[in-house]
């Protein structure tokens, strides 16, 4: 499982958390640990407003900021999505 990220996307508001354990509180923020057989998601609107989520490829760690998603770039892949 992956400890670090090294990568990051501006969050402006996050609409969903799904499948990922109760997050801890780190300096940097929460940081939640993804398990991917709880097929986990989250979907968040980035800094310009664009609804996107994020699929993960393995088990890893997110950190959320009031201002970031922290993610290391081989472990998440982030799609477009029409919110409804």
């Amino acid at each position: 499982m992956s400890g670090t990220e090294s990568n990051s996307v501006g969050c402006s508001k996050l609409i969903e958390i799904k499948g990922c354990a109760e997050p801890k509180m780190t300096k940097q923020g929460k940081q939640y640990v993804v398990d991917t057989s709880k097929e986990p998601k989250i979907i968040f609107k980035d800094a310009i407003g664009n609804a996107r989520e994020m699929k993960f490829k393995r088990n890893c760690t997110v950190t959320i900021t009031h201002e970031k998603i922290l993610y290391n770039r081989e472990d998440v892949e982030i799609k477009p999505v029409t919110l409804t």
